[in-house]
């Protein structure tokens, strides 16, 4: 078992997607969901950009690793596929990549342009990452993010360049105690919205 941790500069509810059953990294990340594999965790932290530094946003254990292949046609996942004029859920899905005749058709959602133009970059960068990592053991706390004790502080990602992918924590005796608490303290699954709705929702009504 290994334990990551990476900071999160932008909280949507795409990446992760935590609506429904299960807790969903289809897009961003591409290095960690190349390496991480069943049964390890990640620690989703706060960033100086969201002004939440040593807060933690989400963790998740993998319980599942899928191909997008797999990951599209899976019954369980339809509801992940975003509908542009739904809700903010919905708007936000991340199940966003068809194969079709060997190519890849990236659907009209967050990660695509204006219009629903593909984002090239956007979808090199996801499709690198080849896998989708699933959870249904997961705590996902949005805009209710829990700032941490001090005594964690070295699970969550600092400034460094290095660490702005994502980092292994050399510490999994430490980690493991602030996941057991977390897991202990606080309901599984989703807490509360996602830290830019109230924005996005702004947004909108412009």
């Amino acid at each position: 078992m290994s334990i990551f941790s990476y900071k999160m500069t932008r909280d949507y509810g795409f990446a992760p997607n935590p609506f429904g059953e299960y807790c969903t990294l289809a897009c961003c990340k591409p290095h960690l969901r190349l390496k991480a594999s069943i049964g390890d965790w990640i620690i989703g932290t706060g960033s100086v950009k969201l002004n939440l530094l040593y807060h933690v946003i989400f963790i998740m254990k993998i319980t599942e690793k899928l191909t997008f292949d797999e990951y599209w046609n899976d019954p369980r996942f339809q509801n992940k596929k975003p509908v542009l004029n739904g809700s903010l859920k919905q708007i936000h899905g991340d199940n966003i990549y068809k194969n079709e005749n060997n190519e890849w058709l990236q659907l009209n959602s967050h990660h695509s342009d204006y219009e629903g133009k593909t984002n090239i970059k956007n979808q090199k960068q996801d499709l690198s990452g080849k896998y989708v990592l699933i959870s249904d053991m997961f705590t996902y706390f949005g805009k209710k993010a829990l700032k941490v004790p001090s005594k964690y502080s070295e699970i969550c990602p600092s400034n460094n360049i290095k660490d702005r992918d994502y980092k292994t924590i050399i510490n999994e005796a430490m980690a493991l105690e602030l996941i057991n608490k977390i897991t202990k303290d606080f309901a599984h699954g989703l807490i509360d919205t996602p830290i830019h709705w109230e924005t996005y929702k702004q947004i909108k009504l412009l």
